[in-house]
């Protein structure tokens, strides 16, 4: 009898125990998995910013050229960054779109590639990337922010900035055509 009861209780010892060690193995198989597809699952993210942001670089860009053409002419476009942060450089006429520490090598490390009118370049930074992407109007534009030649920048959230881009139409002819950016 007293037999019986010890085997009983050592049955349901070893089925708590089994029990135990089979959470352990499928907790520990979860974690390597989420270990090996969190970095991925990121990638892929950070791949659709950078696919959105170039259309509405692009969009920026047809509308700056669109302005540009005609003496004041003006244009209001909604910008939304969801990452990153866009440098508005009227000292170097120019407009660049930075991500910065992400996992994400977009292209080779240091080799600058163009697409259409925007010149992509990944910098190494630690174990992560700055991915870079610019539009560049230094023989063209004379880019002024508000008016002034002042840089500005604008950082990733999550309303659209409303962009004011207008066609000042203060160049001579043999000057580059002014066009001043507002966010309003």
């Amino acid at each position: 009898m007293v037999k019986k009861i010890l085997r009983k209780k050592s049955k349901v010892a070893q089925v708590w125990v089994e029990t135990a060690i089979y959470t352990l193995i499928g907790l520990t198989i979860i974690a390597i998995v989420m270990s090996v597809a969190t970095p991925q699952i990121e990638k892929m993210k950070e791949k659709a910013i950078i696919g959105q942001t170039l259309e509405a670089m692009n969009h920026l860009n047809n509308e700056i050229i669109k302005v540009s053409q005609v003496v004041g002419n003006v244009k209001k476009i909604s910008f939304k960054l969801t990452k990153g942060k866009l440098e508005i450089n009227s000292s170097e006429n120019k407009l660049t779109y930075v991500l910065e520490n992400t996992r994400l090598e977009f292209s080779e490390n240091g080799t600058e590639i163009k697409e259409g009118d925007v010149y992509f370049l990944t910098k190494q930074y630690g174990k992560n990337f700055n991915v870079f992407m610019e539009l560049r109007y230094e023989d063209t534009l004379n880019i002024t922010y508000n008016g002034e030649k002042k840089d500005m920048v604008l950082h990733g959230g999550g309303s659209a900035y409303q962009i004011l881009i207008e066609n000042v139409g203060d160049s001579s002819f043999d000057q580059k055509t002014h066009i001043d950016i507002r966010v309003i």
